[in-house]
């Protein structure tokens, strides 16, 4: 999920386990926590655009590392050096972030947002008590829940680390405002209450009650959509090995599907408000051919695997370009139209090399109509 969801349910999160004891702390320390995952975003700085990309929600998002980190932070949170620590956090993350091309505008207000609580943390010293058990609970628990949420995403997440297995249930957009916004408000109010007072463990609890709801409606949800979807395709006579569906940004009601079917792949929407009883599919060619001899490299194996076998191949300006279909298209589907998320294969002597071509973002005009777009296509067809 994107990082406002993450340092909001680390909050949350890190009120629940200590916030009777500690009070505001176990919410400023539990939103570190809960961010600090996604610090593999510095293997940017390290590796090529594949190879990070593969490392992706990988170690940082595993049990392993929340049990291995979880006790070394609640120990270093109770020796001299905790101020010092939330304050390198939130630098290293601000700096790298605001370094990394593909950083958004959220990423930053989050991030920066991180470096103001550790400031905070700076001016709030003194004894508390907790131990460092507690302290440690609180870490795990912070930390592990940032993997388990994004299991619930589009991208995979490599939770059993280091087991190869990346769990991607694909029932909710990486920015959900149903998801978020409960945990947001019932956070901010808990947070200018006593900790003593009930009140605040019971708003607190509220906000995750509604939160983790709508995440199991989610669930439903696309069941809902993957059953309609595929009596659809059935209905249609197309001949499938494999159906796919994730939802649409912003939202739980529309849903975009990927259907392998051959030598091609069948697109289409379907929204839980539509009337209408077969899904509009758009057939988009595999063009796997165009690889040449290309097609056994190791970089494209390696790119198969990231995009879990969802890919086709299209030709811009004579360059191959390798098209992550997870991601989908902006709007709605068209077989000329660029994936979200490509790569641009660049033939070097004996040599594949692999460029991450800049994910498409439109502009502020275009970004108004696709929104209107969405709206009225999540109202449903008839």
């Amino acid at each position: 999920m994107d990082s406002l969801t993450q340092i909001v349910l680390g909050a949350a999160v890190g009120e629940l386990v200590l916030g009777k004891k500690v009070g505001n702390k176990a919410i400023l320390w539990g939103a570190i926590a809960g961010t600090i995952p996604d610090l593999d975003v510095l293997n940017r700085v390290f590796f090529d655009d594949l190879r990070a990309n593969e490392l992706h929600r990988g170690v940082t998002h595993s049990i392993f590392f929340s049990s291995v980190m979880a006790p070394i932070l609640g120990r270093w949170v109770k020796s001299n050096q905790a101020s010092l620590l939330s304050v390198f956090v939130g630098l290293v993350m601000a700096v790298f972030f605001f370094g990394t091309e593909s950083v958004t505008g959220k990423s930053m207000v989050a991030l920066i947002t991180l470096l103001i609580i550790g400031l905070v943390l700076w001016k709030m010293k003194g004894q508390d008590t907790a131990t460092a058990k507690d302290w440690s609970w609180l870490f795990w628990w912070s930390l592990v829940t940032h993997p388990l949420l994004d299991c619930h995403t589009t991208w995979g997440t490599q939770l059993f680390w280091p087991l190869p297995l990346k769990v991607a249930f694909n029932n909710i957009f990486v920015v959900d405002p149903m998801y978020t916004v409960p945990f947001l408000i019932c956070v901010t109010v808990a947070m200018f209450l006593e900790r003593t007072d009930p009140r605040r463990r019971w708003i607190n609890k509220l906000g995750l009650v509604i939160s983790t709801a709508y995440m199991a409606l989610t669930i439903l949800f696309k069941f809902e959509a993957h059953r309609h979807i595929r009596a659809s395709v059935e209905r249609q006579g197309i001949a499938y090995s494999k159906i796919s569906t994730r939802p649409t940004p912003f939202n739980a009601i529309l849903w975009t599907t990927n259907v392998n079917a051959g030598d091609h792949y069948e697109l289409g929407y379907y929204s839980l408000l539509d009337t209408k009883p077969d899904v509009d599919f758009v057939r988009i060619p595999k063009n796997h051919q165009l690889l040449g001899p290309w097609a056994d490299h190791e970089n494209v194996k390696r790119l198969t695997h990231l995009s879990d076998d969802n890919y086709v191949i299209q030709l811009r300006n004579d360059t191959l370009v390798f098209c992550d279909l997870r991601f989908g298209q902006m709007g709605e589907p068209a077989v000329d139209k660029p994936f979200v998320y490509s790569y641009q294969l660049i033939p070097n002597g004996t040599q594949l090399d692999v460029k991450l071509l800049p994910p498409r973002t439109p502009n502020g005009e275009q970004f108004s109509t696709i929104l209107s777009e969405l709206w009225t296509r999540v109202k449903g067809e008839s």
